[in-house]
Order: structure tokens, then C-alpha cells, then sequence
């Protein structure tokens, strides 16, 4: 992995990948991740990038700051997977078009298209991967999801894709996050091979012949429950039958007030909490606002009437080290003995409220995981394993290592 920071868009895409190539000497790699900031959206970007790779598996989005061996604000990262034990498909939607869907079609179709493109290269990219005889039996054992996130207002909400794609995904699990733009709540933006889009969602679907495994954690902790007794999409009007500012501003001991005026700790370190139905862990959602209704809250993703929402705090060592644990979960409760890859994703809320900590946990990982190389991105918020939610204030990663699975026999 790589890290560029230049003026220009095109010279730092360019860089980044002749970086990468001149460690791995491979421009045909089973996946390049590339990872940027915002003041690199542009198309030159992408034009920088493909002069130096295949552009078939370059794949990457927009974030509010780049890891690699590093906190990195306002550069370009990538991370090249060079195995020929793993190979990957991509695809992207249009927002826009997920956010009209009616029916799945439109998700079966985006799900198809990245499985496609998975199948196509495993048939005819060069290989050492262990295949079954039939091409249907090729299915992905894990995918990266980039999501819509940058615009609390836009459509659609990050839960409703997970969900949407869960159909037909099924239980496969999913590393990712909501898409970042340098905190400027506007647009986000995507690499998908040789294109370089606003307002997709990108989806890579992964088969791996090696071990690897996922973990996220957040550090927070319940302290009060609540039901949610009237929700409109992602506003959460009220609880336990009161207005819901009201109800969140009395378990701060705080008088009531538009949230934007707080400072970003207030929110950080006591977020609401929702537990994923499928898996039952607890995803943080943090505040946004007060909505169009003085007495709303709204977050980012959309709230259920009836569901149960809980009132949490942040457990300050905890939350400190949510990157480091989480990277310590995957190892200790995966097959994996020789990490040598850790895709990390963590909420930029953490580096906000955290000040300097973004910088002081990457060095810390390098010092415990020295063999190991980490690269990411900070986004909005993040996704890990069976989970359908978007989680803030928590970190993720996928950690893949240098032992050969032992898959089960396709009978």
C-alpha cells in the first residue's frame, strides 16, 4: 500500500498505483483499493490511476481521512491485494436508482452484476484458487459495501441497502461503511473501475482461498432503554410517548438545544444505540439534529415505529482503542495465524472526538501487529459482518491471512 499527496488529481492517482506496483511488481492484482479525499474528486483522478493498472479491479471511494501505515487527511491511498488466491467482482449503482426501487429487481440486478464479474474472473483470470467444477457453485465468501451516508436529507439510507441487497446476498458477511467527504455532509463519490461517479453505491463481492476474518467494536455500553413510539424514515419524533429531544436532553441533563450548537463530544459520548435484529449486536447512531420538528431527533439511517432504542455511553478506554481491539477480535476469534493484510474502517466521529487519537491508535496497531500491514479509510460510520446496520462511533476491519482455507466439499 501507498499513500500520494500532490495538487494534482490525475499525478496523485498516478502515483499512488506506481508506488503500489513497484512493492507488489504486479499491475494485474486480484483487487487495488483506492481510497481519497475529496479534494481529489475528479475524473483526472482515475485517469492517473488506470495508466499504470488493469482497470478492471480498481475499485475505491471518497472518505474523511486514508490510512496507510498512518493517519493520512487529504491524500490518496492504495491498497493492492496481490494473491492469486483471491479474486474479486464489482459493480455500482446509481443512488438515485435504489432509492426509487419499488421491488428487488433493481438490487437482485446490482447484487447479479458483481457476481458476474466475480465468476468471469475466476473462470479467466490466471489462478491457484481450489474451483468447483460448476460455475454456479462460485460464490462469494465475503463483500465490501460503500454506502450512502454524506447527506443526512438524500435518499436512500444506508439500512435500507444493506437490507435491500441482503435477499439475495443472504448471509455472506460484509465489511464497508457510509462513504465519507471530508466532513462536508454533501456528496460522495466513487471509483469503479475506469469511472469515476458521484452518488453510487459500490459493491465488491470477494471468494478467498485464504483465511480471513471480520470484527467491529465500539465501546459503548446501554444505560437506558426506550421504544421508539413514532418515527417518520430516519426522524425519531418521539419516545415512550414524549417528544424525543426532550427525552435525549434529559438523559444528558442538558436543557434543550439544536444539537449543531453542541460540541461534537456531547453526541460522542452518548449516542443512541439499536440492535440488529439478525445478529442481536448493538449498532451506535449518533444525532444529527433536531429534525424539521423542534421536538424530532433525526439520525442517519431509518428507525422502525416500535423498535427498541437505547440511550448508551461511550467507555472512554474502550472507545480509545475500538481500532485495536477490533483488529485483536479477528485474530483471536478467526483461523488466521499469519495476518498479513488489515483492511481497518473506522467512524470519523472517533478521530473528531478523539482528537490526536487517529494518529496515536494507527502507531500503536503497527507496534502490536508489526508483520502486518493496515491500510482503510475513516467514513461516516461502519459496517461489519451479518449486521443490516450503518454503526458511528465504531471501528471495523477485515484481517486476511497467509494460510490456505479449508473449505467443505460441494457435494
Amino acid at each position: 500500500m501507498f499513500s500520494a499527496i500532490t495538487n494534482v488529481p490525475f499525478r496523485a492517482g498516478k502515483l499512488a498505483i506506481e508506488r503500489v506496483n513497484s512493492q507488489t511488481m504486479d499491475s494485474n492484482p486480484a483487487l487495488c483499493l483506492v481510497f481519497f479525499s475529496e479534494r481529489y474528486a475528479d475524473p483526472e483522478l482515475v485517469h492517473g490511476i488506470i495508466q499504470k493498472i488493469n482497470p478492471d479491479v480498481v475499485a475505491g471511494c471518497s472518505t474523511n481521512g486514508e490510512i496507510a501505515a498512518g493517519y493520512w487527511r487529504e491524500s490518496v491511498i492504495a491498497i493492492s491485494l496481490s494473491t492469486d488466491f483471491m479474486r474479486f467482482g464489482i459493480a455500482v449503482e446509481a443512488n438515485e436508482k435504489l432509492a426509487n426501487a419499488n421491488d428487488g429487481i433493481v438490487y437482485e440486478d446490482f447484487y447479479k452484476r458483481a457476481l458476474t464479474d466475480l465468476r468471469n474472473k475466476l473462470l479467466f483470470q490466471e489462478n491457484k484458487m481450489v474451483l468447483p467444477v460448476n460455475p454456479k457453485h462460485m460464490n462469494p465468501d465475503f463483500g465490501l459495501l460503500f454506502l450512502p451516508g454524506t447527506d443526512p436529507d438524500s435518499e436512500p439510507k444506508a439500512n435500507t441497502v444493506i437490507q435491500g441487497l441482503r435477499k439475495y446476498l443472504g448471509e455472506i458477511p460484509l465489511i464497508g461503511g457510509s462513504i465519507g467527504d471530508d466532513y462536508n455532509y454533501e456528496n460522495g463519490y466513487v471509483i469503479f473501475k475506469d469511472e469515476f461517479l458521484e452518488n453510487h453505491t459500490l459493491l465488491i463481492l470477494g471468494r478467498s482461498d485464504l483465511e480471513f476474518s471480520m470484527a467491529q467494536i465500539h465501546g459503548y455500553h446501554i444505560k437506558k432503554e426506550f421504544t421508539v413510539t413514532k418515527a417518520i424514515n430516519n426522524r425519531i419524533v418521539s419516545l415512550n410517548n414524549e417528544p424525543a429531544s426532550l427525552v435525549y436532553f434529559r438523559e444528558l441533563n442538558l436543557p434543550v438545544v439544536e444539537i449543531s450548537d453542541l460540541r461534537d463530544e456531547i453526541c460522542a459520548l452518548n449516542p443512541f444505540g439499536i440492535k440488529d435484529q439478525s445478529t442481536g449486536e448493538l449498532q451506535i447512531l449518533f444525532p444529527m439534529s433536531r429534525g424539521k420538528e423542534a421536538k424530532e431527533l433525526t439520525v442517519s439511517q431509518v428507525i422502525p415505529e416500535g423498535a427498541t432504542i437505547y440511550f448508551t455511553e461511550a467507555e472512554l478506554d474502550g472507545a480509545k482503542k475500538a481500532s485495536l481491539d477490533a483488529i485483536k477480535k479477528a485474530y483471536v476469534d478467526g483461523a488466521i495465524k499469519d495476518p498479513r493484510l488489515g483492511i481497518l474502517f473506522s467512524c470519523g466521529g472517533r478521530s473528531t472526538f478523539y482528537f490526536d487519537r487517529a494518529l496515536a491508535e494507527i502507531e500503536e496497531i503497527k507496534n502490536r501487529f508489526k508483520y502486518t500491514n493496515i491500510g482503510g479509510a475513516y467514513l461516516y460510520g461502519t459496517l461489519c459482518g451479518k449486521n443490516n446496520w450503518i454503526s458511528e462511533g465504531s471501528s471495523s476491519v477485515l484481517l486476511i491471512g497467509n494460510e490456505l482455507r479449508r473449505r467443505p466439499k460441494i457435494k
